[in-house]
């Protein structure tokens, strides 16, 4: 190759190096100059074990054990993965971010973004330690970025993160009572104070075996099946025992199989406070955690034998 050629090719290197440079680290630092860092960068999302958050005059905290999250304050009360999960997730996405969009620096503007009272407060621990105190306020224009201030700065800015959808629940406490494969259940008992029996799955058939044997129609098993497999609560009370008549063992429901256990009882009527639909007091044999279940649940669960032929 001609010295000619070595200089040409030497400078078509260097240009392109230099476009790259121009398009992507350059580009970069150009668009950020100026930009306010991103006070969640520091933070490690993985080592969080605690999170408060707060909404109008109530706070909830949210604390890790092993890899679920519970809600603090309760005995036995965890958030359901998926709004964990998304949580995270979304704190994750925002710590990745090096720069922030400043929207204002104007204190009066607070509530035009949702920063004020009707702001989301937000705060991160590990090992008793805050690491970041913030307030979320609403979503962008664009739907994808998230309105944040710091606590006690009047600055807003603007992250390409939706954190509002995730952190504005109103309930944390997960309504799962229960959630298990309906085929693996293989036997079922039915207590009320006047009586009880007991109905086995054997050959693939189901039919009574307690008191004595009588026959069980499987399309009738078919909607308890169903309840006691699946079941969500309809609304969470104030975890009082007291008042719910869970302990006068009015229906008490057992659902047994290859590795499973559900016991549930049902208590008294109850009126809903929203709705004013009957609802009644429920817990699972193994937990303190008190439901309520509608009065559906409750008259499916609520038989006879001679129902169930």
């Amino acid at each position: 190759m001609s010295k000619n050629n070595l200089k040409l090719a030497i400078l078509l290197v260097i240009l392109m190096a230099f476009a790259y440079a121009y398009r992507g680290p350059l580009k970069d630092f150009r668009d950020n100059l100026g930009k306010p860092r991103n006070f969640l960068k520091k933070v490690n999302i993985e080592q969080l074990d605690k999170i408060e958050i707060t909404k109008g005059e109530e706070t909830v905290s949210l604390e890790k054990y092993d890899s679920k999250w519970k809600v603090g304050g309760t005995k036995d009360f965890y958030t359901d993965d998926s709004s964990a999960g998304n949580l995270i997730e979304s704190l994750k996405e925002a710590a990745e971010i090096s720069r922030l969009e400043l929207a204002s620096d104007n204190e009066d503007n607070r509530d035009n973004f949702q920063i004020g009272s009707e702001g989301i407060g937000v705060k991160l621990y590990s090992g008793g330690n805050m690491l970041s105190d913030f307030i979320i306020g609403k979503l962008a224009t664009d739907y994808t970025s998230t309105y944040v201030s710091q606590a006690g700065n009047p600055e807003i800015y603007s992250i390409g993160v939706n954190l509002y959808t995730p952190f504005s629940q109103n309930e944390w406490r997960d309504d799962t009572i229960f959630n298990i494969e309906k085929d693996k259940i293989s036997k079922l008992r039915f207590q009320y104070p006047n009586r009880e029996f007991t109905v086995e799955k054997q050959d693939g058939k189901w039919q009574g075996t307690l008191p004595y044997s009588f026959l069980v129609s499987g399309e009738k098993l078919d909607p308890i099946l169903d309840i006691m497999s699946k079941l969500y609560a309809q609304d969470i009370p104030e975890q009082k025992f007291e008042g719910t008549d869970l302990e006068k063992h009015l229906i008490i429901v057992e659902a047994v199989g290859e590795g499973i256990d559900n016991t549930l009882m049902i208590g008294k009527v109850v009126a809903s406070e929203t709705t004013g639909e009957k609802l009644y007091y429920a817990k699972r044999g193994d937990s303190d955690n008190i439901y309520l279940v509608s009065q559906e649940v409750r008259d499916e669960l609520n038989k006879y034998i001679w129902q169930l032929q």
